[in-house]
């Protein structure tokens, strides 16, 4: 394989992005105040040789913690396409940026909430279908979610994710069947979750498509109380044309979600560890991790210009000053153990 067959683009959602639901005057405060990091040195990922063969296409997004000398640390993978060799190729390559550091009133300080998602595309020759072995473990796996042979589903599942290098077409798929199967049991933070790694990569499917994923995805985030993520899906949601006789609905939800926000009452999240971690973007200052069962021990809150790493225990409550900014939060602990985030009221 030549050089000119592939590249790799990265593009980095800095933490001072629109994501928060703050007001334009403290967007201005916090502008005014800090200075984010700039890139000095930001080394593209090698495309694996193995990839680049099967004309595989894929994936991985990033959060990671820039610190007062300008490295970066504490890399966390977000999520991924699902190629192993894809996400190892570019969490090396972030490893090795180097930034010029975040300034606060003249001083070095760490840049927590930076995200990269780094996309590794070919050149016009990339596999856009499927394997003959996986359609026909698709069309079996289809058969049984019909049939609501659901042992039978969960059996090809698993030969399906039994492969370690997956083609982008095939991942979409794979996810679609999956948002299905969650929907069928009731499970709307796993038709979720696959919805979203559909989004991830929209620029494989035409519009109608790229719209009644990301109207699936606006509408789960909404009902599950994942509000800065919903405003973000919903900035996306509006730039497509197809959405244009949706707007006020859209429009309507999002100030009821402003509402809720603001409100007196506490916002409950849910939760469950599947594998390391659970993470979630904050829009109140004061939270709770309660109804913890299984094991919780570590948790990790990272705001545009402070990072503190705590213990945890049932029932307690952090309260984050109003000067940190966009934080979110990252909750380690065994696989399986489930818990409740709690957003307290602001204060009036």
């Amino acid at each position: 394989m030549s050089h000119q067959l592939l590249y790799v683009s990265a593009v980095a959602l800095l933490a001072a992005n629109v994501n928060a639901p703050v007001s334009a005057n403290e967007i201005s405060q916090h502008l005014s105040t800090i200075i984010v990091p700039e890139p000095i040195k930001r080394i593209e990922p090698k495309y694996p040789v193995s990839a680049a063969r099967q004309s595989r296409e894929g994936w991985a997004i990033f959060s990671f913690v820039i610190n007062e000398e300008g490295s970066v640390e504490d890399i966390i993978l977000k999520d991924s396409s699902g190629s192993k060799d894809i996400t190892k190729a570019a969490k090396k390559a972030i490893k090795k940026w180097h930034y010029k550091p975040a300034m606060e009133n003249g001083k070095a300080i760490q840049q927590c909430v930076n995200t990269v998602k780094l996309d590794f595309r070919m050149h016009g020759s990339s596999t856009k279908g499927v394997s003959r072995k996986f359609k026909k473990k698709y069309d079996k796996a289809v058969e049984a979610l019909n049939t609501k042979d659901f042992a039978r589903f969960e059996e090809l599942l698993v030969q399906m994710n039994n492969s370690k290098y997956m083609h982008l077409s095939e991942n979409n798929y794979l996810q679609l069947l999956l948002a299905q199967y969650a929907k069928e049991m009731g499970d709307k933070r796993k038709q979720l979750h696959h919805l979203r790694r559909i989004a991830n990569s929209l620029e494989s499917v035409n519009e109608a498509q790229q719209f009644s994923v990301l109207y699936q995805v606006f509408n789960l985030q909404v009902e599950l109380s994942q509000f800065v993520e919903a405003h973000a899906t919903y900035e996306k949601l509006i730039e497509l044309p197809s959405a244009t006789p949706y707007f006020e609905q859209f429009s309507e939800v999002i100030a009821k979600v402003e509402s809720i926000i603001s409100s007196d009452k506490n916002i409950v999240i849910t939760a469950d560890i599947e594998k390391d971690y659970w993470s979630a973007d904050l829009v109140r200052n004061e939270f709770s991790l309660t109804n913890i069962e299984g094991s919780l021990h570590t948790l990790d809150v990272r705001c545009a210009n402070k990072r503190h790493v705590y213990t945890v225990e049932n029932n307690n409550t952090w309260r984050i000053p109003s000067s940190w900014k966009n934080c979110s939060i990252y909750v380690y602990g065994e696989p399986k153990t489930s818990f409740n985030l709690i957003e307290h009221p602001v204060d009036i």
